[in-house]
């Protein structure tokens, strides 16, 4: 009883998650323009945007997990694939949002140079891996979704564009694609489940 009550929360969840990432991402291309710029690193907002951001990887992560689930055998061995992948792309990009909210405010008041160098050897290598193994999992995840035919297919569609765009996950606002993808299939789910309430109630 208690995993199919949160199944049947798999809707919602998706849709807060879309919704956080919007945020999120609006959020950080308007301090950009606002400021010229990003916030430094030691300043709060830099670390409240970055921590919205985590808790939306958190929140897409369970979306991730809810749909797969709901379109696992229709899926097949490419929609396993696709979710390992993407689960494992998303749990590096938040990672990176959680260094970003807890230790570069840290980095930037005691050693600020740190902040400002290029980006090199390990450091770009695990940039290079987190937005690629993003891109590749949700892509494959994207392509499974629509050969399913679970979700509605003009979504999966997005979800395809939002994994290709996710290559560049770490940069604003290339989530955003995803992030309606994912809210599109969670309304679809929400209102199937409403439907079927009605039905059986």
């Amino acid at each position: 009883m208690i995993l199919q009550s949160l199944a049947r929360r798999v809707g919602l969840v998706s849709m807060i998650a879309a919704a956080l990432i919007i945020v999120s991402q609006g959020l950080n291309l308007a301090l950009g323009l606002a400021m010229g710029g990003a916030p430094s690193a030691d300043s709060v907002v830099h670390s409240l945007r970055y921590g919205l951001a985590l808790l939306a990887m958190y929140c897409l992560l369970l979306a991730l997990t809810g749909i797969f689930l709901r379109q696992a055998d229709a899926a097949g061995w490419l929609g396993v694939a696709g979710y390992l992948v993407a689960f494992l792309g998303t749990l590096l990009v938040a990672g990176d949002w959680w260094f970003e909210s807890f230790i570069a405010p840290r980095i930037a008041e005691v050693a600020p140079e740190v902040m400002t160098g290029a980006i090199t050897g390990s450091l770009a290598a695990g940039a290079f891996l987190t937005s690629g193994l993003f891109g590749l999992g949700w892509t494959a995840f994207g392509i499974a979704t629509f050969r399913a035919n679970v979700y509605p297919r003009a979504a999966a569609v997005v979800l395809i564009i939002g994994g290709a765009v996710g290559f560049l996950a770490l940069n604003t606002p290339y989530q955003i694609p995803l992030a309606i993808a994912i809210g599109w299939i969670g309304y679809s789910l929400h209102q199937a489940d409403a439907h079927r309430t009605v039905i059986t109630a």
